[in-house]
């Protein structure tokens, strides 16, 4: 099968090659790729970026595994040993193991979902990692109906959704955004749009009862004082580069939060069938919509790559077809 590969980090060790086609093991699914999301997670795989995380991604000389890739949408090929919710012909769409920029991907039955029968495959690629981020921050957040809440980087992969889920929840959604996101984010929810070209959302009083960071731009100080007291800040930042990226102020923000009158919570959003199936409903009542801003073949998989790393992506999500 073809699939993008690596056997190193690096952009320049990236490329479409030629791979055995995976087997499924015990408790894991076949599926034959139609459509697979992008995400920052892609481009820290590729890059190696930020340099301590190296050994989580597979080791200090390349990654693992060697296929880019965590989100599909395709058709079950065949089922592994003990795997009974799926079988050969299913539609289904979620978190692969082995990598989804290929023809052909494995996945944990766990991990996936049946596709919801309102979306393509194109829009339902879309959705598992950053739509299950969402999900799970809000969640955390026990975020309840009439709560004020502030979404930054609100026109990108999580932020769109997240303004979606917090919006069909009932709570008063602020999306921060661009210019060229501002209508989108609105018709998405939010019942403010903050240019951030224009005004700045960390100014003023204090007015919200929880605030979701997608994107480095404020320093989490800043927006702590916009949270009312007993406010929280929900943070998830993984644009920085370097030796430790943004782990320093991750790691060191909820231990300065016990001096202040707000919480600080990071979240490790975690790969859920079950979580995909709520999604899946979400879908069906019409109060979720992914938002693809452009698709790539597997060829220009690379490219796709290149354009959520860093601050480089900021409109929905990016997919590569391989149907």
């Amino acid at each position: 099968m073809r699939a993008l590969t690596q056997d190193r980090y690096g952009w320049d060790a990236l490329a479409v090659r030629e791979v055995p086609d995976p087997v499924p093991a015990e408790g894991q699914v076949l599926v034959q790729v139609h459509a697979a999301g992008v995400n920052p997670y892609d481009w820290h795989y590729a890059a190696g970026q930020p340099l301590i995380a190296r050994p989580t991604l597979g080791g200090l000389r390349g990654p693992r595994p060697t296929v880019r890739g965590a989100d599909l949408s395709g058709v079950v090929v065949e089922a592994g040993p003990g795997v009974t919710a799926f079988g050969p012909g299913d539609e289904v769409y979620g978190f692969g193991t082995s990598g989804t920029f290929a023809e052909l991907a494995l996945a944990d039955a766990g991990s996936i979902s049946r596709k919801p029968v309102d979306l393509a495959h194109v829009e339902a690629a879309a959705m598992p990692m950053a739509a299950v981020t969402a999900l799970q921050f809000l969640r955390a957040a026990e975020l309840t109906a009439g709560q004020n809440i502030a979404i930054t980087g609100a026109g990108g992969g999580i932020g769109h959704f997240a303004v979606q889920i917090a919006a069909a929840w009932g709570a008063n959604v602020t999306g921060v955004c661009g210019p060229r996101n501002a209508a989108m984010v609105r018709e998405l929810g939010a019942s403010e749009v903050v240019d951030y070209t224009q005004d700045d959302v960390t100014a003023g009083e204090p007015r919200f009862d929880v605030v979701l960071t997608n994107a480095g731009r404020y320093p989490l100080r800043a927006l702590g004082r916009v949270l009312v007291p007993g406010g929280l800040l929900l943070a998830n930042d993984g644009s920085r580069e370097g030796l430790l990226g943004p782990m320093p102020e991750l790691v060191v923000a909820p231990l300065l939060s016990r001096l202040r009158p707000y919480r600080i919570v990071n979240v490790t959003a975690t790969p859920s069938g079950e979580d995909l199936a709520v999604l899946d409903g979400m879908v069906a009542d019409g109060v979720l919509l992914p938002i693809v801003s452009a698709t790539y073949p597997l060829e220009r998989a690379v490219d796709a790559v290149r354009q959520v790393a860093g601050h480089g992506h900021a409109r929905g999500k990016l997919v590569v077809t391989l149907r």
